[in-house]
């Protein structure tokens, strides 16, 4: 397997291999969509390299462009090697009114998340008439996690889940010891995010938390305690939900804090 180097700008097309899109040489069309970005808005020529990544298997291929007419096809060039890493991070974040979702998505997508699960909080402005509806904002903001893994060179894009409770997005959580469970609070008595990373067992997963800008109600605090999160601080300034969010995945991935 060839070393890691980007070649290219990268795209995520699903099934490759059921497509026979694997080996040398191999010729792959693309989607109009797919094809009207790389031959109308990078305005790529014949023979420029492109890397293509399975979304769902993680694998990852040199290709180049074989032809742009009728669309773009690609030729399969070689497999390349992939890095990545034993943090697994899950963002689990209140729904937040405009475009503040799709925002936090790209955010927690550049810097690694492995999964992002948003959910309508007690005291979220954002009201989902029904899973329906919830399903919806879902595949909007999955759409918005692809690009920004595309852009990031993500090895793959994370999953994104929106609930209508928190009830059904712990859910969707498996928590083990070895995971570490954080709340971000503004309670006082809260210690900084930073205490607690360096006592992160290696292999373990890191669930964070960030409530609505009205923050969570005590109810919603106690259910995420008895699931295993502990209160930590972001600092001492009082920070907007995406912000919050932001700040946090800084400090799992640096390994630091705002104080």
């Amino acid at each position: 397997m060839a070393p890691r180097e980007c070649k290219g700008p990268r795209l995520f097309v699903e099934g490759l291999r059921k497509r026979g899109a694997v080996e040398p040489n191999s010729l792959l069309p693309l989607s109009p969509q797919d094809s009207h970005y790389l031959k109308d808005v990078l305005r790529l020529p014949v023979g420029a390299l492109v890397e293509i990544g399975d979304p769902k298997s993680g694998e990852t291929f040199t290709a180049s462009i074989s032809s742009l007419a009728e669309g773009v096809t690609l030729s399969i060039r070689e497999k390349i090697g992939t890095t990545t890493t034993d943090l697994a991070i899950i963002l689990l974040c209140a729904l937040c009114k405009g475009q503040k979702n799709e925002l936090i998505t790209d955010w927690a997508t550049e810097l690694g998340c492995s999964e992002i699960i948003f959910w309508q909080a007690d005291r979220s402005i954002v009201r989902l008439k029904s899973e329906g509806d919830a399903e919806g904002k879902a595949q909007k903001l999955s759409k918005a996690a692809l690009a920004a893994a595309q852009q990031s060179r993500q090895i793959r894009p994370p999953r994104v889940h929106v609930t209508t409770s928190l009830a059904n997005a712990l859910k969707l959580l498996s928590p083990t010891p070895r995971d570490l469970a954080l709340i971000c609070s503004l309670d006082h008595e809260a210690r900084p995010i930073s205490t607690f990373l360096t006592t992160h067992p290696s292999g373990g997963r890191i669930f964070i938390t960030i409530g609505p800008e009205g923050d969570l109600t005590p109810s919603e605090s106690e259910t995420l305690r008895n699931h295993g999160f502990t209160a930590v601080s972001l600092g001492r300034k009082i920070l907007r939900s995406e912000l919050a969010a932001l700040v946090a995945l800084v400090s799992v991935t640096t390994g630091t804090s705002l104080d």
